[in-house]
């Protein structure tokens, strides 16, 4: 029979190994994402021209090719005909105008090929073309486009919130969710498992009840389907587009309608949580000293430092999944009754702090997630049997287990 001390080693050196791994393939991953920060080539680039064709008899074929006049013509009637109605008319007094350009012209669009000469100038404007057209400046206050909406969806804040959804919050997310990652799995292959300092014990002790364990997973398994669903769509076309259209339409609207399916559950999770742990989640002197030495978690030698029933690390993704999972919830309340209680700039705002907040959260709780399974031996059983290791209550939480059995000594087994 094997001595428990090497079977012991054998199973520390595997979850290193599987560290160093995780630890390359997250770290290209992660040189991948900062190469599409700095690669330049975040441009908008039209991929499709407008036209009008005139379409003829019963076979239905265009005589001649696209026209961008008859195109420019019927773009023109269109926007004038969403005019307000004492700007264009009918009136009373009028008769009502004609929009039409000329019998049987169609409006159609064709595909343009990257680098086509239109789309070069458009890109790089160089020659008559430069002289032309001024050079890109921000408007601020009015839109001279031909319908009454231009302004609201033209306004100067749409391209701050832009910037801020498709760079800044998706990039920081990416950037965020990669690292804390790549850390974790460094931490591991360096590191290796934290593990019970001496040895498992025949004894445990009861550490979460029935409620509290159910409360935690089905917030847990909420928050999961809420991550998911979120990062596809925030990331969904750059990770599903390659396996074809269909299977980023049907991913896309799964996850769409997923997301909010996730929500109730969620938000009563994060509410119940608030009222159980809250008091216990209190920041004390004790956490100070916790956290200036992290925990013992970088040192199996060293005395641990002493904690109640929820440590300094603790408290802190406590108190993140709490306060961050309220305003989660308040700004997707906001986001899922547009204009009940919030204008377009509140909705833009609720929608940009909605992203950041969610993929901050994501990375907080991947380094949650690995404490709780990987990182730590002895950790996980709090949360699935509610029972745990006496030597490790006594390693990583002693004040609590003081208390436990002093109050009550028939709770260790």
């Amino acid at each position: 029979m094997s001595d428990p001390v090497v079977i012991r080693g054998r199973d520390f050196v595997k979850y290193r190994i599987g560290g160093a791994i995780a630890a390359i393939l997250l770290g290209l991953a992660l040189i991948w994402q900062v190469y599409e920060i700095f690669d330049g080539d975040a441009r908008t680039i039209p991929e499709v021209r407008w036209g009008a064709a005139i379409f003829n008899g019963r076979a239905m074929a265009p005589q001649d090719e696209p026209s961008s006049i008859l195109a420019a013509q019927a773009l023109a009637a269109r926007t004038t005909f969403q005019a307000e109605r004492y700007q264009t008319g009918p009136s009373p007094e009028a008769d009502r105008p004609n929009y039409s350009v000329v019998p049987d012209t169609y409006m159609i669009t064709a595909p343009m090929d990257y680098g086509e000469e239109f789309t070069q100038s458009w890109a790089q404007l160089s020659g008559e073309s430069g002289a032309m057209l001024r050079a890109p400046q921000r408007i601020v206050g009015i839109s001279s486009l031909p319908y009454p909406g231009a302004a609201l969806f033209e306004r100067p804040f749409a391209r701050d919130w832009r910037l801020g959804m498709a760079d800044i919050a998706t990039h920081l997310g990416a950037l965020a969710i990669l690292g804390m990652g790549f850390v974790l799995a460094l931490v591991l292959a360096i590191r290796g498992r934290v593990p019970i300092a001496h040895g498992r014990s025949p004894r445990t002790v009861k550490r979460f009840g029935l409620w509290e364990r159910a409360t935690h997973w089905m917030t847990s398994i909420s928050f999961i389907g809420l991550a998911l669903t979120g990062l596809v769509i925030a990331f969904g076309k750059t990770l599903f587009l390659p396996f074809g259209e269909p299977t980023l339409g049907a991913v896309g609207w799964i996850s769409t309608w997923g997301h909010v399916m996730f929500f109730p559950s969620f938000a009563l999770g994060i509410v119940l949580m608030a009222v159980m742990w809250s008091h216990r989640n209190l920041p004390d002197r004790g956490d100070l000293n916790w956290l200036r030495v992290a925990g013992g978690f970088f040192s199996d030698g060293g005395p641990t430092p002493p904690a109640k029933k929820f440590n300094a690390g603790q408290k802190l993704v406590f108190w993140s999944a709490v306060l961050g999972g309220l305003l989660m919830v308040a700004s997707g309340v906001t986001l899922m009754f547009p204009f009940y209680w919030a204008d377009i700039g509140t909705l833009s705002w609720a929608m940009l702090a909605h992203a950041v907040l969610g993929l901050l959260l994501i990375a907080i709780f991947v380094a949650h997630i690995y404490i709780g399974t990987v990182g730590m031996q002895g950790a996980f059983w709090a949360m699935w049997s509610g029972r745990v290791d006496r030597n490790w209550a006594e390693e990583h939480h002693s004040v609590w287990l003081e208390q436990i059995e002093a109050r009550d000594g028939k709770d260790s087994t």
